[in-house]
């Protein structure tokens, strides 16, 4: 069996590293409240889009961080593994698509990391074994009190299984 590490393990290609591809990324790794499914008014927008490529993990760790309008997850390094979907751009993606999906998580790539996530270049393994690079929301803000570690790394099914409240104001 191996070790969930060396299973995700993706190596980006050279120069995906960092800030590559952040003014026009063309996949991306969703592991919250922006999968589709969530139902919210920008999730709906947001997916017209986005093609599904199928469920995929990518190494980090999931940390869940109550919110009154719902519990939303925080993707941090680490050396567990984060189950979500990984999604291509389609033609009509466009930037003010982007502006809408920075905007939503507090990301501004003019500001340095300043909001409450960052975006970056990382490598997502789907389930079929293919490792592709793309662009997930990073945590960027230290932890609130209250935040919970999700140890299977899965914000979907901590939801169904707690019957927690996803975070709903989009």
């Amino acid at each position: 069996m191996r070790r969930w590490s060396a299973t995700i393990e993706c190596a980006l290609p050279v120069g995906a590293q960092g800030r590559a591809g952040v003014n026009a990324p063309r996949r991306f790794f969703f592991y919250g409240t922006l999968l589709a499914g969530m139902e919210t008014a920008l999730t709906r927008r947001i997916h017209a889009h986005l093609r599904a490529l199928g469920p995929a993990q990518v190494r980090g760790r999931l940390v869940a961080i109550c919110d009154p309008d719902g519990w939303y997850p925080a993707l941090l390094p680490g050396e567990g593994r984060v189950a979500g979907m990984l999604y291509a751009a389609r033609p009509s993606f466009t930037r003010a698509t982007l502006g809408e999906l920075d905007a939503y998580e507090g990301c501004s790539p003019r500001t340095h990391g300043a909001g409450e996530y960052r975006r970056a270049a990382i490598g997502a393994r789907l389930d079929d074994g293919r490792c592709r690079a793309a662009q997930a929301y990073r945590y960027a803000r230290p932890l609130p009190r209250g935040s919970l570690e999700l140890p299977g790394g899965d914000f979907a099914r901590w939801l169904v299984d707690t019957g927690a409240s996803s975070f709903r104001q989009a």
